[in-house]
């Protein structure tokens, strides 16, 4: 690294860090203007407000809104390069303009391997205390009761709860099934399932078991109350869509295992949390890249228009993000393409950007 890239690789990974303190702290006052009121009537503890909610806050919108940040910054940097003149020094002097934008990739690297690292081990942990204390001082948890629910636990055991209740981890009309190479082995029926968080087991109320043996005959046991060991927990049945903000990606991905077997409908939406923790701090290389191709050259509206020029692609980047969500329910369209089309038009955007900067 000569000292020209040094002196680029500085100035980016400074602007970077200068602009996310600015862009956090604006968050972290409108934020308070808006939720002040709640802290106060539920009798938030000032430290709980910073140390459990602000702070993991920060980290998680700063992780989530890096790339960005860093797009927003790269402009800067680049069109003051620009404004005095520093980039037509460097191309006069025989650099190219592929080697001038090497600094610039080596710095968004070194976010990304950062961003990737809080996005993968870090921030699921600190969503944890987060969304704990929004649950507790912030919004008023609604509890949806799933009706009619078909898992399918391990191969061919599969179980049925006709209503579920999340805050008691109970259902009623309960039924386990399990099947071998012929047919059905064993069904088990009770009118209440309910999980002990204490003993973690089943409590199976007013239970009746058949199983059929070899020969064909079927045996019948029944009972007022029996616990049990079985092989999924209250999760499974009813998935809470943010548990896996809260889960390392090692975790994450066992989860979506055991989720894929249940059949699951949501997930799709742990699917598209593991593609955001991959997509997100990858579009990194994507925005910068552009950000630099696109304010490389000094321009009559000076930098004042090329951050407006900035702030509106990362308006459409958001509007893109977003998206996804609803992308999601057009058939053909799965996780991972919601996720990265983003991702794929600033590519395309970018190269065509490039060729005619390149010029």
């Amino acid at each position: 690294m000569n000292r020209l890239d040094r002196y680029i690789f500085g100035r980016f990974i400074g602007s970077f860090f200068l602009f996310l303190g600015l862009v956090m702290m604006i968050a972290v006052v409108f934020d308070i203007s808006q939720k002040v009121d709640n802290f106060i009537n539920k009798g938030a503890d000032l430290s709980a407000i910073i140390n459990d909610y602000y702070l993991n806050f920060v980290a998680f919108y700063g992780t989530t809104f890096s790339a960005l940040i860093v797009f927003l910054s790269t402009i800067f940097v680049t069109g003051r390069m620009a404004r005095d003149t520093e980039i037509v020094a460097a191309l006069t002097g025989g650099v190219s303009f592929p080697r001038l934008i090497r600094p610039f990739l080596l710095g968004a690297l070194v976010l990304f391997i950062g961003n990737s690292f809080l996005s993968h081990f870090v921030i699921p942990k600190t969503n944890i205390a987060r969304i704990h204390f929004e649950d507790t001082y912030v919004q008023d948890k609604i509890v949806k009761r799933p009706i009619n629910i078909h898992r399918q636990i391990l191969p061919d055991h599969y179980i049925y709860i006709e209503t579920w209740s999340p805050e008691r981890l109970g259902g009623y009309h309960f039924t386990y099934e399990r099947f071998d190479s012929i047919g059905m082995a064993e069904k088990l029926t009770a009118d209440f399932v309910r999980y002990d968080t204490a003993t973690e087991k089943w409590q199976v109320d007013n239970w009746t078991l058949r199983s059929w043996l070899p020969s064909g005959q079927m045996e019948i046991e029944s009972g007022r109350r029996m616990d049990t060991l079985f092989e999924f927990k209250p999760n499974t049945i009813s998935p809470d869509l943010r548990s896996t903000a809260t889960m390392t990606s090692p975790e994450l991905l066992k989860y979506l295992k055991r989720e894929r077997i249940s059949g699951s409908e949501a997930i799709i939406a742990h699917e598209m949390e593991w593609h955001k923790r991959i997509a997100y701090p990858f579009s990194t290389f994507i925005l910068v890249f552009i950000a630099v191709v696109l304010s490389s050259e000094k321009r009559r509206g000076g930098i004042g228009g090329q951050i407006a020029l900035g702030l509106l692609i990362a308006v459409i980047y958001i509007f893109f993000m977003q998206l996804g969500g609803v992308l999601i329910s057009i058939p053909g369209i799965n996780a991972f393409m919601a996720i990265w089309l983003p991702n794929f038009l600033f590519t395309i955007l970018g190269s065509i950007l490039y060729l005619k900067a390149a010029k």
